[in-house]
């Protein structure tokens, strides 16, 4: 039965496709220049880097040096610190390959690292601060979109380590490693690990590049065959990919709807950041439909704080 429902919509998608073969065509180039000029120039350094560190032990140091703020402050485990850091500072999705990877190794148990995912894999300060800030709101303090969207995330996490107190459970159920080299391991080769870490990088980047192409489409898809009220096409566009779809919403929706509403789609990430998560995660247990729920839960959390900002403003 499901062979039959999965055989249907890949029938019907291809079916779309071919009665609008110019949408798909430009929809794809679109997403593909926005992979090679902005996606993989702006995460490929950080990627690599970041595989370099885990692959030489190294998480353990640079979690030291943050986890007196970001214990407290998430109730996480030392080596915990070390994906929100990442996430932090680069985006979809690394911060959730970065909370896989440490899943892996065992630095981190299950409960902790679905609690950190859901507040840790968010869209770039970059994204956040130079296209959704200024080119499309064109705030003079384009940052605030930034802090709305982080503001959320976090918003999220105190209500989850809220019921978790309720339900008499810590978040880090078993206690943090000083590192993730074992003491007796020899440390892998730099040459090693570092060609190791270009090729990870590499396939995961390349992966999320299909994903961007590929909701692209379908949103240049949908642009094209549906005739709507543009907020809600630029709504849905947004919900499948949040690029594609914010200077729809804009022009649509001028004035404090559309500071609300890119405020909302900006913290959920759209339906391609969902399914990069999901790829990165392929090799673990962690739900993604848990990660969704919060995704959601976080984009709703960000329309009422921007909600209330503008009214206030």
């Amino acid at each position: 039965m499901k062979q039959k429902i999965l055989a249907t919509v890949i029938g019907g998608i291809i079916i779309i496709f071919l009665i609008f073969p110019q949408a798909v065509s430009d929809s794809a180039t679109e997403g593909l220049l926005m992979w090679f000029q902005v996606v993989l120039p702006t995460l490929l350094p950080f990627s690599i880097v970041s595989s370099v560190i885990m692959g030489l032990g190294l998480t353990g140091g640079i979690s030291r040096v943050v986890a007196p703020v970001l214990c407290r402050f998430f109730g996480i485990s030392r080596l915990g610190c070390y994906p929100v850091v990442v996430g932090m500072l680069s985006g979809y999705p690394l911060g959730a390959a970065t909370v896989a990877k440490l899943y892996q190794q065992g630095d981190i148990d299950k409960r902790e690292a679905q609690y950190i995912l859901h507040f840790c894999n968010n869209a770039s300060p970059m994204f956040l601060v130079e296209f959704i800030g200024v080119s499309c709101l064109g705030l003079h303090k384009p940052i605030v979109m930034l802090l709305i969207v982080y503001l959320a995330g976090w918003l999220g996490a105190f209500c989850e380590r809220f019921i978790f107190k309720m339900q008499g459970k810590k978040i880090p159920s078993v206690p943090s490693h000083k590192g993730t080299v074992k003491k007796g391991t020899p440390s892998p080769g730099v040459i090693k690990v570092l060609d190791e870490s270009i090729l990870h990088s590499f396939v995961m980047l390349t992966k999320v590049g299909g994903y961007i192409i590929l909701f692209s489409i379908l949103a240049g898809v949908v642009r094209q065959m549906w005739t709507m009220p543009e907020i809600w096409k630029g709504s849905l566009v947004s919900i499948l990919e949040i690029t594609t779809g914010a200077i729809s919403v804009v022009g649509a929706a001028p004035g404090r709807l559309g500071y609300v509403l890119l405020a909302g789609f900006s913290a959920f990430g759209g339906l391609s950041s969902v399914a990069q998560t999901a790829s990165v995660l392929s090799e673990t247990d962690l739900s993604v439909v848990q990660y969704l729920i919060a995704k959601i839960r976080q984009g709703l959390f960000a329309m009422g704080i921007c909600w209330l900002m503008v009214s206030i403003l």
